[in-house]
Parts: structure tokens; sequence; C-alpha cells
């Protein structure tokens, strides 16, 4: 366990204490790389990892521009402060493998470039501040 903060690890640490609540939070500093001009619009952010999300940019009220700096967040549960969020939202993985994991938001696709630590059928938040 030593050195590894791995889910597992993690919840054997949680399991430790006394009230233990767990929050699993996976953060991915982006970059935006594009931005289509259609409805919804399709994001590209890259910086490690690539990501593209479908987001309706001009009816969620929210500018994005090329060259912006995002953070990308995926919760298991629900954050208490939605404030420091541009964009904030539920979801639900529907895949996870073959260097890919596969997120539905209301309809909307988020693709994101990498395996994560969930199962599909698993709500999750994510979160773009």
């Amino acid at each position: 366990m030593r050195g590894e903060f791995t889910e597992t690890n993690l919840l054997r640490l949680a399991k430790s204490f006394k009230n233990p609540r767990l929050v699993v939070a996976m953060e991915f500093p982006l970059r935006v790389v594009e931005i289509s001009d259609g409805l919804p619009n399709v994001i590209k952010l890259r910086d490690g990892v690539e990501v593209t999300v479908e987001l309706p940019l001009e009816k969620i009220g929210v500018k994005l521009r090329v060259g912006d700096q995002v953070k990308l967040v995926i919760h298991k549960e629900k954050d208490s402060d939605l404030t420091k969020y541009k964009i904030y939202a539920w979801g639900v993985v529907y895949f996870v493998g073959k260097d890919m994991t596969r997120i539905s938001i209301g309809g909307l696709q988020l693709d994101i470039g990498t395996e994560l630590p969930l199962k599909v059928g698993e709500k999750v938040y994510i979160g773009i501040l």
C-alpha cells in the first residue's frame, strides 16, 4: 500500500477511520485545442490526455476559447460547492476499455482518452473549472 494511491488503497485507508467518507476525485488540467461551431459544440481538450466533450456552450452561457486552460474534475459523489465550476453535471459511465472512458451526460458525450477506475453504469459528477 505504501506510495500508491489506487482506489483500493484509498478505500482501505478510509475504512481505518471511525467515520469513513471517501470522495474519489480525478482531476485533469487541460487546454482547449478546438471548438466546433455546431450545436452542441464539440470541444477538444488536451494536455497529457485527450478529452472530447459535447456541450451547447451558448445555451448554457459559458464562454470557452482555444488556448483557455481548464480543469476537468470527475467525482463519484456530488461536490458541495458548485459555485467554483463553470459547468457541473452528472453522467453515467457506459464504456471503459481500449484506452478510453465514455460518459453520457444527459445524451451529450464525454470521451476521455484513458481507462479510468470507473465501472459501466456508475453515476459520476463532472465539473469544469
